[in-house]
């Protein structure tokens, strides 16, 4: 009974001076666990002769010709591709500060065909996508290879896994951007 009193009083001791010392400096803000940035791609840089396809069934694929840009972001990894998540908006209206998450999709001029932005995430990258959609038989949208896009500011949020998680179990909603946006912010 004494060598169990013994031991018990020397781990008492051991766990309160392991408590003991000096506080570590503060870390920099933010949340080492994201990451993000922005681009501003001209007309000029949206290339043309990329493809954007869907596949609607086992026996169908639907692929649009797009203008795109490859964004390189060295923090997009296996790991972020399988268990994170990777969010892109831009300014729908350049200059207003209004943030509008991908994919986007609105009327064109005549009402005959959508403009669209999407955004495929791959290791290494973000490659944006722009084209235009017919929405009726017969539409005849402008011709995408000499379309002028406006210069528009995009937005790229990387989020490691374990944050998505916390973020899920403390009631996040993970697709609205917003939500997320509010979450992450310092």
């Amino acid at each position: 009974m004494r060598t169990l009193s013994v031991l018990l009083l020397a781990a008492a001791v051991l766990l309160s001076a392991g408590c003991e010392g000096e506080q570590g400096p503060v870390g920099p803000s933010g949340n080492a666990n994201v990451v993000t940035g922005t681009i501003s791609p001209t007309n000029e840089e949206w290339l043309w002769a990329g493809y954007y396809t869907y596949r609607a069934s086992s026996s169908l694929t639907i692929s649009y010709f797009t203008r795109y840009v490859d964004i390189p972001v060295a923090e997009i990894t296996p790991g972020i591709i399988s268990a994170g998540a990777v969010l892109v908006t831009f300014e729908s209206n350049p200059g207003s500060g209004n943030w509008t998450p991908l994919p986007f999709q609105f009327a064109g001029t005549s009402y005959d065909y959508l403009h669209n932005i999407v955004y495929e995430v791959m290791e290494g990258g973000i490659r944006l996508h722009f084209f235009n959609m017919p929405t009726s038989s017969g539409a005849t949208p402008p011709n995408l290879e000499t379309y002028i896009l406006p210069t528009y500011t995009f937005k790229y949020t990387v989020i490691e896994g374990n944050v998505l998680e916390t973020m899920t179990a403390r009631g996040v909603d993970v697709s609205d951007h917003a939500q997320v946006i509010d979450y992450l912010a310092p």
